[in-house]
């Protein structure tokens, strides 16, 4: 991907994540919270269709953290400042880190998914 793709995407999901948290908290702040109110509150159609894409945008504000972190600090030259025969297998360290983090981000997707329509 295009590094001004990349930097839009990130800043758009921080936007989008910022705007459902300050609605959340305006609603917790301006009502009286029982229990059929936060219940209609989170059923609603607007507040289940922002919450997916508050789910998705946290993926993709993730991914792309985490990516940049791999891609930055597990190179040959950063890993080569601790151990030089450490340092022939940054690749391999990084796919496997890409590996990992792109698991736990479908994961906490299937979970939130299956949160909000179960």
């Amino acid at each position: 991907m295009k590094g001004s793709t990349i930097w839009y995407l990130q800043r758009s999901s921080a936007v989008i994540n910022l705007i459902y948290i300050v609605y959340v908290f305006y609603f917790i702040y301006f009502s009286e919270l029982t229990f059929e109110t936060w219940n209609n509150f989170f059923y609603s159609s607007i507040m289940i269709f922002l919450t997916l894409c508050f789910f998705t945008s946290v993926i993709i504000h993730s991914f792309i953290g985490l990516w940049t972190v791999g891609t930055d600090y597990l190179t040959r030259r950063t890993i080569g400042f601790l151990s030089y025969r450490i340092s022939k297998h940054a690749d391999i360290f990084r796919s496997i880190y890409t590996v990992v983090f792109s698991l736990f981000g479908l994961s906490y997707l299937i979970v939130s998914l299956t949160i909000i329509f179960k």
